[in-house]
C-alpha cells in the first residue's frame, strides 16, 4: 500500500491565507516543485469524475440560466472560464418588471430571520436520549458549548453567507455551503454561485461530494497554497509582477469520502489520498494542467460542507425551489409589462396618419410644433391611428396584478408578510394571531425539516473545530456516553411554541378564576389538579426563557429545606411561650368535682 499525500500532522495554507501570509511569499523559488508520487492516478481519479458530474449536471445548469435569466443574473455563473473581462456587463436586460426579484429578497429575508437570525437564538444544545437526566455539570457544559458556538458563528461570516445562501436556495433550489477553520475567525464559510458546483449523493441519499471549479488570479493562488505549493507557471508570473499577477487560472476542488483508489498497476495496490483515519478528504488542483503535486490535499474526521435544499426528489442531488414554479408568471408579468407600456406610449405618442400630399412635407407631434397641410375637401390631414380605451388599460393592469399576486404566493410572501398584508377583520386576540401564523407555516414545513438537516452539518462541523482547537470546556461524566442533539427554534416551531403558551397562559388564568370562586363559596380549591412546579417550568421552556437563571429540582429541595427549617426556627419561641402558658393554667385549675377537669382526674 502506497504512501497516502496528506500526514495527519499536516494543515492546509488556505486556513492562514489572508495578507499576513502573502507577506511571507518570496519574491521567486529556486527549487522545482516537489513530484508527489501516485499523483497522476489521483489527478485522472478527479478530472474524470469532474467531467461525468458536469455531464450529469447538464439540464440542471441550463434550467438555471432560465431562472437567473429573469430572477437573480448576478448569481449565476454560465460558463466558469479564465480571464473573463466581461464579467461587469449590464446582467439585467430581461427583466422589465420587478416583482419576481422583490419576492425573492422578501422570501429570503423571511427564511434568514425564521431560521438563522442573528438577533435570537435560533439552536440549542441538548441530549438524544430525553429519559436521561443530567447533573448540573451536564447542564453547564451544554449552555456553555452553546454560547461559544453563537460566539463562533457572529464574528465569521457565517450570517452573511447565509442570507445569501436562503436567496440561492429559493431561486435555484439547491445551494451548497462550505466551512473551513480559519487562523483569524476560527472558522470561515464559501457559498459557490450556481453554475460552479457539482453535487452527487451517496447511497443514504444525502449529499456526500461537492465538486467546483471557480477562478484565482496569481495572488489570490499563491495567498491560497503559497508559492511552494504553486506549479512552475504560476510561480514565473509570481516572480514577473506587475501584470501577470492578474493572470487568471481556473482551480478545480472536490471533497468526497475518503475511500482508497486502484493503482491500476500490474501489481496492484491500494491508493489512499489522505491517510484512512479521515472519513472525507478534499484535492485542490489546476484545470486541464497535469502538475507534479496538488495544490492543496487535506482530511476532515466531519463532514466540511452541505447542501441546503429546498425540497429533494428520489436519488436527486440537486433541489426545485419556489422560483422554478413562479417562472412562467415571472414571464409573463414582463411581456404585460412591456405591453402596458406600449399601450401607454401609443397613447401619449399615437403612430399618425397623413395626406399623400404631405408625404415629402415636414410634419411633427412635438409641442409647439406646426405641420401645414391642405384641408380643402374636409379632409382630414394628420391624424392618429390609434386611440386609448380606457377599459383596456385597465384590463391589462387587472390581469398583471393577478399573474403578481400569483408569484407573491408561489414565494411565500403572504406569509413573511402576513400581519401587514391582512385583510378583512383584524385577529381579536394573541392566540388567533399565533393559530393564523401556524396555518401559514405549516407550509414550510417540509422545508425547514431540510434546512434544519444542513444545518447539523454546519454546527457539528463548527463543534469539531472548537474541539480539537481546545476551546471547550472538558466534557463532564454525565455526557460521555451519551449523544448530543440540536434541536432548532425555526419559526414553524415558534409559531407552534406561541400557540401553547398562550393556550397554558388563557388556562392558568382561567383556572386562577376558579380558584378564586371556589375560595369564596367554600368549595375545595380546584388548583389542585395542577402541578403549578411543572406547569412553570414548562411555561419557561417553550418560552425560550434562559435556563442559567432557573433553578434545578436539586437546589429546589436545598432551598425549601432551608426555608422550612428557617420556619421551623422562628415558630419555636411563640410555641414554647404557649405551652408555658397552658401549664400555667392547668396548675391553677381547681379539682373540684364541678368542673371538667375534676370530672376527668376523678374519673
Amino acid at each position: 500500500m502506497n504512501a497516502p499525500l496528506r500526514q495527519p500532522a499536516d494543515f492546509a495554507p488556505y486556513e492562514e491565507m489572508g495578507p499576513s501570509l502573502l507577506c511571507k511569499q518570496p519574491p521567486s523559488m529556486s527549487a522545482p516543485q516537489k513530484t508527489v508520487e501516485d499523483w497522476t492516478r489521483i489527478y485522472s481519479h478527479n478530472e474524470e469524475r469532474l467531467a461525468a458530474m458536469r455531464a450529469w449536471r447538464w439540464p440542471w445548469w441550463a434550467h438555471w440560466a432560465v431562472l437567473a435569466r429573469f430572477f437573480v443574473p448576478f448569481r449565476y455563473i454560465w460558463l466558469v472560464v479564465a480571464n473573463r473581462m466581461w464579467r461587469g456587463a449590464p446582467v439585467n436586460d430581461s427583466i422589465i418588471d420587478s416583482t419576481g426579484q422583490l419576492a425573492v429578497r422578501t422570501c429570503k429575508s423571511g427564511m434568514w430571520t425564521g431560521l438563522t437570525s442573528p438577533s435570537r437564538p435560533w439552536f440549542k444544545m441538548g441530549i438524544g436520549l430525553p429519559w436521561v437526566k443530567l447533573d448540573a455539570a451536564g447542564k453547564m457544559w451544554l449552555e456553555d458549548t452553546e454560547q461559544k458556538i453563537y460566539a463562533v458563528l457572529a464574528q465569521s461570516n457565517f450570517y452573511d453567507r447565509m442570507s445569501q445562501l436562503f436567496g440561492d436556495e429559493i431561486l435555484f433550489g439547491t445551494a451548497p455551503l462550505i466551512c473551513y477553520e480559519d487562523a483569524e475567525d476560527i472558522v470561515r464559510f464559501y457559498l459557490p454561485c450556481a453554475g460552479e458546483y457539482y453535487l452527487d449523493m451517496g447511497a443514504r441519499l444525502s449529499n456526500d461530494t461537492i465538486a467546483r471549479e471557480f477562478t484565482y488570479n496569481v495572488k489570490q493562488l499563491v495567498e491560497f497554497a503559497t508559492l511552494e505549493k504553486c506549479p512552475e507557471v504560476v510561480r514565473k508570473l509570481w516572480q514577473q509582477g506587475g501584470a501577470a499577477m492578474q493572470q487568471e487560472f481556473v482551480v478545480c476542488h472536490m471533497i468526497e469520502p475518503n475511500y482508497a483508489l486502484d493503482s491500476r498497476k500490474k501489481n496492484g495496490g491500494k491508493i489512499w489520498v489522505v491517510p484512512s483515519i479521515f472519513v472525507w478528504r478534499e484535492v485542490y488542483w489546476l484545470k486541464g494542467m497535469k502538475t507534479d503535486a496538488p495544490l492543496v490535499c487535506r482530511g476532515f474526521h466531519v463532514q466540511p460542507h452541505a447542501a441546503f435544499l429546498w425540497t429533494q426528489t428520489g436519488n436527486e442531488p440537486y433541489g426545485r425551489g419556489p422560483c422554478m414554479d413562479a417562472l412562467g408568471d415571472v414571464k409573463q408579468t414582463q411581456v404585460m409589462t412591456i405591453r402596458e407600456n406600449e399601450y401607454l406610449e401609443k397613447g401619449v405618442r399615437p403612430p399618425m396618419g397623413a395626406d399623400v400630399g404631405m408625404k415629402n412635407e415636414p410634419s411633427s407631434i412635438m409641442p409647439a410644433m406646426i405641420t401645414y397641410f391642405d384641408t380643402s375637401g374636409g379632409k382630414k390631414g394628420f391624424f392618429p391611428l390609434f386611440e386609448v380605451n380606457p377599459i383596456w388599460l385597465e384590463g391589462i393592469r387587472k390581469g398583471k396584478a393577478e399573474v403578481n399576486a400569483r408569484i407573491d404566493k408561489c414565494l411565500f410572501v403572504d406569509l413573511f408578510m402576513a400581519i401587514s398584508r391582512m385583510e378583512g377583520v383584524q385577529p381579536r386576540n394573541e392566540l388567533e394571531l399565533t393559530k393564523r401564523d401556524l396555518e401559514r407555516l405549516q407550509e414550510l414545513g417540509p422545508v425547514i425539516s431540510l434546512n434544519e438537516g444542513a444545518l447539523d452539518i454546519v454546527i457539528r462541523r463548527v463543534l469539531d473545530i472548537l474541539t480539537r482547537r481546545k476551546l471547550l470546556e472538558v466534557l463532564p461524566d454525565s455526557l460521555k456516553t451519551v449523544p448530543l442533539k440540536i434541536t432548532y427554534i425555526s419559526i414553524m416551531r415558534l409559531a407552534q411554541k406561541s400557540a401553547e403558551a398562550v393556550a397554558m397562559k388563557d388556562g392558568l388564568t382561567t383556572a386562577m378564576t376558579l380558584s378564586t370562586a371556589a375560595k369564596n363559596a367554600g368549595l375545595p380549591d380546584p388548583l389542585r389538579v395542577i402541578n403549578l412546579d411543572k406547569a412553570t417550568r414548562h411555561y419557561l421552556e417553550i418560552t425560550n426563557f434562559n435556563n442559567g437563571s432557573v433553578w434545578t429540582d436539586d437546589e429546589v429541595k436545598v432551598h425549601d429545606e432551608i426555608r422550612a427549617k428557617a420556619t421551623q426556627q422562628a415558630q419555636a419561641p411563640g410555641m414554647a411561650m404557649a405551652a408555658a402558658q397552658g401549664a400555667k393554667i392547668l396548675s391553677e385549675a381547681g379539682l373540684s368535682p364541678d368542673n371538667a377537669l375534676g370530672a376527668i382526674v376523678g374519673r
